[in-house]
């Protein structure tokens, strides 16, 4: 299998010109999970209990307690 030269990560952040620090590193932690979730090899892939653990989710529920 060929890996397309532009993955996700560098789609994403290159359409995201003009954003803040906090939104960037979302935006990261966003992209992480989606390529832990679309794993093709099952072995590898982000189980539903390590999901709900990433920082995409972890760290937006903190942030929005302060």
């Amino acid at each position: 299998m060929v890996k397309p030269t532009r993955d996700l990560r560098t789609r994403l952040l290159a359409a995201s010109s003009g954003i803040n620090d906090w939104e960037a590193r979302e935006l990261n932690h966003f992209v992480d999970l989606l390529e832990r979730c679309l794993t093709l090899n099952p072995d590898k892939r982000i189980t539903p209990t390590e999901a709900l653990r990433h920082p995409f989710f972890t760290h937006r529920v903190h942030a929005t307690t302060r």
